[in-house]
């Protein structure tokens, strides 16, 4: 995929968001961000990620996270400049974004999902649908999780182009 200077994905992930959220904020409170604009008919993505956990991209029948620009945060450091990239073409590939509530999501030892059983399953298993692949998702974490309660929010998109 292409980085570029300034385009779309670098103004949303922009110095005015992140000069707001640095302002007044003794706590050092920060927000981790995936942004992005999928253009379903070329297949054209144009993202930005700040510290957030990289997406699944499906790559010839084996799903791997993407390798991404390492912007930090939005809300640690003011007139920070963030890093758009673009990928020309996502066509017949599955692209799935989350939360850290999926990989980081503990069973009662306090044991992580982890990244690897993430990729595990989705490189493990075909799956029809977008809403299949979360829905599995979601049971294996119940099942992962065995009765502990959940420390942390999880939030999953899925897209199948």
């Amino acid at each position: 995929h292409t980085r570029s200077d300034r385009d779309w994905s670098s103004d949303v992930c922009s110095s005015d968001l992140n000069n707001a959220l640095t302002e007044n904020n003794e706590q050092g409170m920060f927000v981790t961000m995936f942004i992005g604009k999928a253009n379903l008919d070329n297949g054209r993505l144009d993202f930005c990620n700040a510290g957030h956990n990289p997406p699944v991209l499906g790559y010839d029948a084996h799903d791997r996270f993407m390798d991404m620009e390492p912007n930090a945060p939005i809300g640690l450091w003011p007139d920070l400049e963030f890093v758009g990239e673009t990928i020309d073409n996502i066509k017949g590939r599955l692209l799935l974004v989350y939360t850290d509530g999926l990989n980081e999501a503990e069973n009662r030892q306090q044991e992580q999902f982890g990244d690897e059983r993430l990729l595990d399953i989705l490189n493990s298993r075909h799956f029809d649908s977008a809403e299949q692949l979360v829905r599995h998702l979601n049971d294996e974490i119940t099942k992962h999780r065995d009765g502990a309660e959940p420390n942390d929010d999880l939030t999953m998109l899925c897209i199948f182009t």
